[in-house]
């Protein structure tokens, strides 16, 4: 019986070993040819992209790209900042106005000179950007300009002696001064500035058709005073309102009358300008009283430039005689290759329409100016040379030459 359990076990293994080995071989079989199938398949794919690439042109494999022994130039400079950061919110810009001159100038006897003309230093911005804004300028080559002044000696019976004192008002560097509320109809600035006549005095030194001022624009605008301004420029028209002192730059007043100025400009067609304006003195008359009438056109055009300017005035100083002046100016220029332009001015001044002979160093007179302009950097970087004739009725005439330089930004 034993036996025969035995041989039931043994055969029972000798099954189970049997199948066991037939799986195994059955497994082995399959992973070969799973494997051969992966390799024939393969095969056939590299065989296809063999004969793709054949049919394909051929393309040139480009180089490993190789240091350059010498560094390669670095990009242009970015353009530096025209304005730095201030304050919380505000902004800073700076700007510089220089002129030098030579001078020959010849009435009874030539005199030559150097000359620092302008040195003007400007400082502008906002503090609150687009509400509060703020300029100052000085120009301490102001007070380099001293002239020989007669000047009378006490305790001396007629006698006098000549001294050098400034030759105009200006006994300050300080030019312009003023904070601003802006507006989108109207800046209001408190301080001092120009006053509005005369478009030459107006606007800026550094954009002068000729190294200095017609002389109607000199003796009457060009000036500046203490006050408060409303101005604003639109597309079609500009204007500029203001009550000043009337004492003159850096001068406080000295009675409670005002002067009062008023210009408007127009701008009908790109590039034309027509002005006008009135400016007088509100309150007591007697004294220090001035009234200005003025009519302006300007028009430029491609490298075409016409410029005009009317102004009738009437003075009245110490309960004297009013005194009535007037002169105008009329100037063209022409601009080949955005670099020279040759411009020529005839102007005429009588500083008192009454006045029938020549008295006090004045005297009817025209002027005639003729110039060559270069443009280095349009305004920022010029040279000017000009030569003037003023022709006196009853004076001796003179003659000018200036050769200008000027840097401005």
């Amino acid at each position: 019986m034993q036996k025969r359990k035995n041989l039931i076990r043994s055969m029972a293994m000798l099954v189970f070993c049997s199948v066991m080995a037939a799986g195994a071989q059955n497994e082995s079989g399959q992973k070969i040819s799973k494997e051969a199938s992966t390799q024939t398949s393969e095969k056939i794919s590299k065989e296809k992209e063999e004969a793709a690439a054949l049919s394909q042109p051929l393309v040139e494999t480009p180089p490993p790209e190789q240091t350059p022994a010498v560094a390669a130039p670095l990009p242009e400079d970015k353009p530096l900042p025209k304005q730095l950061s201030v304050g919380s919110e505000g902004f800073f810009r700076p700007g510089i106005l220089l002129q030098g001159w030579f001078v020959a100038q010849r009435t009874e006897k030539t005199a030559t000179t150097f000359r620092l003309r302008r040195l003007e230093l400007h400082a502008r911005g906002d503090m609150v950007s687009g509400l509060i804004s703020y300029a100052a300028m000085i120009d301490p080559a102001k007070l380099m300009e001293f002239k020989d002044t007669t000047v009378a000696v006490k305790g001396g019976a007629d006698s006098s002696v000549t001294v050098k004192q400034p030759g105009s008002s200006a006994v300050s560097i300080l030019q312009d001064f003023f904070i601003s509320v802006k507006s989108p109809y109207v800046d209001v600035s408190l301080g001092q500035f120009k006053i509005p006549v005369s478009w030459e005095g107006y606007n800026s030194s550094s954009r002068l058709l000729f190294p200095e001022r017609a002389m109607v624009s000199r003796e009457f605008g060009d000036k500046r005073d203490l006050g408060i301004r409303f101005s604003k420029n639109f597309k079609y028209f500009g204007y500029s309102a203001g009550i000043f002192n009337g004492a003159g730059q850096n001068v406080l007043d000295v009675d409670n009358a005002k002067d009062i100025a008023v210009r408007l400009e127009v701008y009908p067609v790109k590039g034309l300008v027509l002005a006008g304006v009135a400016y007088m003195t509100l309150g007591s008359r007697k004294e220090n009283a001035k009234d200005r009438y003025e009519a302006d056109l300007r028009y430029e055009q491609g490298p075409f430039l016409l410029q005009a300017e009317y102004i009738r005035a009437r003075d009245v100083k110490n309960s004297a005689a009013s005194v009535n002046g007037q002169g105008f100016y009329s100037a063209i220029a022409w601009t080949f290759w955005d670099m020279l332009q040759p411009c020529v001015r005839v102007g005429y001044m009588d500083p008192n329409v009454k006045l029938k002979k020549a008295s006090g160093g004045k005297d009817r007179s025209w002027q005639f100016d003729a110039g060559l302009n270069y443009y280095l950097r349009k305004q920022e970087v010029k040279f000017q040379l000009s030569y003037s004739r003023v022709q006196y009725r009853e004076l001796k005439s003179s003659n000018e030459f200036i050769l200008a330089g000027q840097v401005a930004f």
